[in-house]
């Protein structure tokens, strides 16, 4: 879902839940029964801005009217972001000592600096999208704006904290605004918890296949049976995510062990395919 409908989306239910008191006719040129026009006076400024939900399931957008300052809009979206949330049902995420040293837009792309405050503390797997994406839907939310490279201290680094790539740029992501927040790596553990249990068909359940017969699914399964024929433990040493989309990227170090005492080291790029109830897995086969 795109960020332009995701908020049209939320500004429809909010116009539904404060206009159903009161009915209006038609507008037409006969009637006066008009509803109420509250435009924002010149000195002000409707911003949009992405918080974690109180629950910490998902990220959602908080509409704050702001001064209209001599600043760019860009650069206001982000001093707001950065002073936090007061809505009771949102939580601040962004570490409050963090600072923006500098903002630059080229061809579409947010080239933001914070500094090593965003950095400087310990976050989970799940904290650190909703610092990313907070920032990014923040960002992406200004029209001209269609993706967000963050930066430290001037700097690209590889990964945020620990879990996510920000080496390239972020685009808006719809998945963690529409739907609960899903551990990519909890995907991958469920599919080898699977296989650990020799419970084949479930672990095969898990994967984006497409057209397949009952000869092609037969054989898969005869090859996962001997591919991990006396396996008795894996371990997800690391792993790397590259987005949180519908189309999720990431990349997984694991070992795998065997009777016997042999091990077998492994390293896969995968993606996760959302078909609108889980995701599902690819290139964790061959």
């Amino acid at each position: 879902m795109s960020k332009k409908y995701l908020i049209i989306l939320f500004v429809f239910i909010i116009s539904i839940t404060t206009t159903s008191c009161q009915k209006y006719d038609v507008v037409n040129e006969e009637s006066n029964n008009f509803p109420p026009i509250n435009p924002l006076p010149e000195d002000k400024l409707e911003i949009v801005l992405y918080y974690p939900s109180e629950s910490m399931d998902y990220l959602a957008p908080e509409f704050r009217v702001v001064p209209r300052k001599n600043a760019q809009i860009e650069e206001m979206v982000i001093d707001e972001l950065l002073k936090g949330t007061s809505k009771k049902n949102l939580k601040s995420i962004v570490p409050a000592s963090t600072k923006v040293l500098s903002i630059d837009i080229n061809d579409g792309v947010a080239y933001v600096s914070f500094s090593s405050d965003l950095v400087g503390k310990d976050y989970t797997e799940k904290e650190e999208a909703f610092v990313i994406y907070s920032i990014v839907n923040s960002l992406t939310s200004i029209s001209s704006i269609n993706k967000v490279q963050i930066l430290i201290d001037g700097k690209a680094r590889d990964v945020l904290y620990k879990y996510y790539c920000i080496r390239e740029p972020f685009e808006f992501s719809g998945m963690i605004v529409s739907k609960k927040y899903v551990s990519p790596v909890s995907i991958i553990n469920n599919y080898y918890d699977s296989i650990l249990n020799h419970k084949y068909d479930e672990s095969i359940s898990m994967l984006n296949l497409k057209d397949v017969d009952k000869f092609k699914y037969n054989t898969l399964k005869t090859y996962l049976i001997e591919e991990f024929k006396g396996i008795i433990n894996y371990d997800i040493k690391d792993y790397t995510i590259y987005e949180y989309s519908d189309e999720l990227k990431m990349s997984v170090k694991y070992t795998i062990s065997y009777e016997k005492g042999s091990v077998k080291n492994s390293q896969k790029n995968l993606k996760l395919i959302y078909n609108g109830e889980d995701f599902l897995i690819e290139g964790i086969i061959y």
